[in-house]
């Protein structure tokens, strides 16, 4: 029987867990910590969320939250495993290893690489609920493995998308 093995990533990230028990753990927490973000988020900008968004997150779950769950594949592909494993990267073209500092500016810019203008236009609003909640998936990654960050930010969806509709109903 084959061994699973871990390709070796730049900066130290890796595909799946290290410790799968902390990893678990991590994913859960980082998972409920994002959605708390989102809900207060949009509790306490309620009046400014857009229309449209209103209505997506008042549709019918089916099939929202699937599409909803492969959007998070989506991004984690492209932004995390992509580039920010490319970003991770960089230091390394000059002789130099990645430092926590750069992880976390690289996490920073491949999260607003993914959300463009949604920071802006409506700020600060825009930073928490598109670029922090990102960084959450980038974080999780960098210490637990892309495994993690996918798991976390698809559970995010599924947990995340009936309370949004019960909570958003009411606007």
């Amino acid at each position: 029987m084959m061994e699973a093995r871990d390709w070796q990533l730049p900066a130290g990230l890796h595909l799946t867990p290290r410790d799968p028990a902390q990893a678990v753990r991590a994913t859960a927490t980082a998972a409920i910590a994002a959605c708390a973000l989102m809900i207060l988020a949009d509790f306490a900008f309620r009046n400014a969320l857009p229309r449209e968004y209103l209505d997506h997150y008042t549709a019918p779950l089916w099939p929202r939250t699937l599409l909803a769950c492969i959007g998070a594949l989506r991004e984690e592909l492209i932004y995390r495993l992509a580039l920010l494993t490319a970003l991770a990267a960089l230091p390394a073209l000059f002789g130099r290893k990645a430092g926590h500092g750069w992880m976390i500016a690289a996490i920073a810019a491949a999260q607003l690489a993914n959300i463009g203008a949604l920071a802006f236009i409506l700020p600060p609003y825009g930073m928490v609920r598109f670029w922090l909640v990102g960084c959450i998936w980038g974080w999780l990654y960098w210490r637990h493995g892309f495994a993690s960050a996918l798991a976390g930010h698809g559970l995010s969806h599924l947990l995340l998308d009936p309370v949004l509709q019960m909570v958003l109903s009411g606007f």
